[in-house]
């Protein structure tokens, strides 16, 4: 079933283009999503192609196919089907703001574009995905949800052979096609992918750093260093707090490149990180930061709340519990385990499948 990728996608575009004819009619800005999704197959289908050395590398198209077909498909029923409050769309408005820098460059030329580059860089960081939704917007001419839709499922795709490839690396062949196809087919990530939010971006772009840092078995490669840049400064201006962690991975990868010299890298790394941690310190931006998380969760937890009691899904746990020590444990569980069987049809179908 898998080698049948290719004609699945082939169907699944010739089907994408009857219903965009009939759910886009009066709407022509949202068919431009066609060309992009041919496009986007077009550099994957190149980039993935036999080339002799991988013995996977069919698997590797086939599976990165049907991925993409299917979170086309959930892309079409929540946004030309109009289902999308019933799988659940609440965080997903923000796609908008790609229209509205793509505008601001319509208007302003190359000043728009500069300003908004500068913003997201170093005044607006975690709006960064306008920027990103932005560029395919500007090519298309109009505001269009399925091209964000379309962008956000080639990156879902992709991310199945960024799976696929760490997998195999750390275990074995075998393994790492169970992983591929789990990821394919898993119902919150189909969701995470096919909707307009920012998400499903931040994690492939995070699993691709992860990806270029154990790639390579003697240590992190110049080659590997250039390859992540774009991901590393796409996650920079989505979730900048996320840069932290994605360098400390780095750190360590360094660490134990080479356990031959292992003391001493571990001394010239520290010395390294420290005198940029006193670097970013003296200049304020540690501070900044801190700031910028500290007011950011204030935000989303007061969004998330509301966005629960108006969705019906999600619990108040510290409240109704009698107990710090009653409530950590419930919450645990909670984290790990919720939506429980019975709260299946309570809020959206994206809560049901805990994405």
């Amino acid at each position: 079933m898998i080698a049948a990728g290719k004609i699945v996608f082939l169907i699944t575009f010739f089907a994408l283009v009857v219903q965009g004819l009939i759910f886009f009619i009066d709407d022509p800005d949202e068919l431009t999503f066609l060309p992009l999704v041919l496009i986007l197959a077009g550099i994957a289908g190149y980039l993935l192609r036999e080339r002799g050395r991988d013995p996977d590398a069919v698997f590797q198209s086939d599976i990165f196919f049907w991925a993409y077909s299917v979170r086309l498909w959930m892309g079409m029923v929540m946004y030309g089907w109009g289902l999308k409050d019933l799988f659940g769309d609440e965080d997903a408005s923000g796609y908008v703001a790609g229209w509205s820098m793509a505008s601001n460059w319509y208007q302003n030329g190359f000043d728009g574009f500069s300003a908004d580059l500068v913003r997201v860089f170093f005044e607006r960081q975690n709006e960064g995905q306008a920027l990103i939704w932005a560029i395919p917007t500007f090519i298309a001419g109009g505001e269009s949800r399925m091209i964000v839709s379309t962008v956000n499922s080639f990156a879902g795709a992709l991310l199945v052979i960024v799976v696929f490839r760490m997998t195999r690396r750390v275990f074995d062949s075998e393994t790492a096609r169970i992983a591929a196809i789990l990821v394919t087919f898993w119902m919150s990530h189909i969701l995470l992918s096919a909707t307009t939010a920012k998400e499903i971006l931040v994690i492939f772009g995070e699993w691709f750093v992860l990806f270029m840092l154990i790639r390579n078995a003697k240590g992190f490669s110049p080659k590997d260093a250039l390859a992540a840049v774009p991901a590393f400064l796409a996650v920079f201006i989505m979730r900048f707090y996320a840069v932290y962690l994605l360098a400390a991975a780095a750190f360590f990868r360094f660490l134990v490149a080479s356990r031959q010299n292992i003391i001493r890298n571990a001394i010239f790394g520290s010395v390294i990180v420290a005198s940029l941690m006193l670097f970013l310190g003296a200049s304020g931006v540690i501070q900044r930061d801190f700031q910028r998380i500290e007011t950011l969760n204030e935000r989303v937890d007061s969004w998330r709340e509301g966005m629960a009691t108006t969705t019906g899904s999600g619990v108040e746990i510290y409240s109704e519990s009698e107990s710090v020590t009653l409530a950590i444990p419930v919450a645990t569980v909670y984290f790990f385990f919720a939506p429980f069987p019975w709260e299946a049809f309570s809020g959206s179908a994206r809560n049901a499948f805990g994405a």
